[in-house]
């Protein structure tokens, strides 16, 4: 039963990710480095590199040291935005890890320490609803000028006790597939 919510968290936060993260694109062309205003284009493989590198900016220091259990990468699907309505065949992924092996309480401090790690990394928030007096709190940030949507969420596991599950989890800009 545990695993089934916590699969439900990742996919409804990779759902929202990859529905606003191909909205952001220019042109829709992708993204653009800003020194540049070179089109920032990859791979399947570089996308998914950069997630994992996203992702253990974020879990690579947590105390206590959770075991990451890999979801994906998923394909997210084509990319829903595109602003010349025309045919888009560029895609998108999705990469999760629910963090296993620590106490259900300690969800909460482990989404914390997700963000203040990407805060360090100088990435963005998407969501400045942070209310950490919430038992179960939510983290939204991207990454510039990469474009790289990820969060750090909780799910319920005992509403009553506090008990909680936490993942992270990142969604690519899109990319053309190779």
């Amino acid at each position: 039963m545990k695993l089934r919510i916590a699969m439900a968290v990742a996919s409804l936060a990779a759902l929202a990710l990859a529905t606003t993260a191909c909205g952001s694109e220019q042109d829709g062309q992708g993204k653009h480095d800003k020194a540049t205003s070179k089109p920032v284009t990859m791979d399947e493989e570089q996308a998914t590199k950069r997630a994992e590198e996203i992702i253990h900016q974020a879990v690579d220091g947590m105390s206590p040291k959770p075991t990451l259990k890999r979801i994906g990468p998923e394909p997210v699907g084509p990319c829903v935005a595109r602003d010349d309505h025309g045919s888009d065949d560029r895609l998108q992924l999705s990469l999760s890890y629910q963090l296993t092996g620590v106490p259900g309480s300690a969800a909460k401090k482990l989404v914390r320490q997700a963000r203040d790690a990407w805060v360090k990394q100088g990435y963005t928030f998407q969501d400045s609803d942070e209310d950490w007096s919430k038992p179960f709190p939510s983290v939204d940030m991207r990454t510039e000028p990469d474009d790289f949507w990820m969060d750090a969420v909780t799910g319920v596991v005992d509403r009553a006790r506090g008990e909680g599950l936490a993942s992270v989890g990142v969604t690519s800009p899109c990319f053309t597939p190779r």
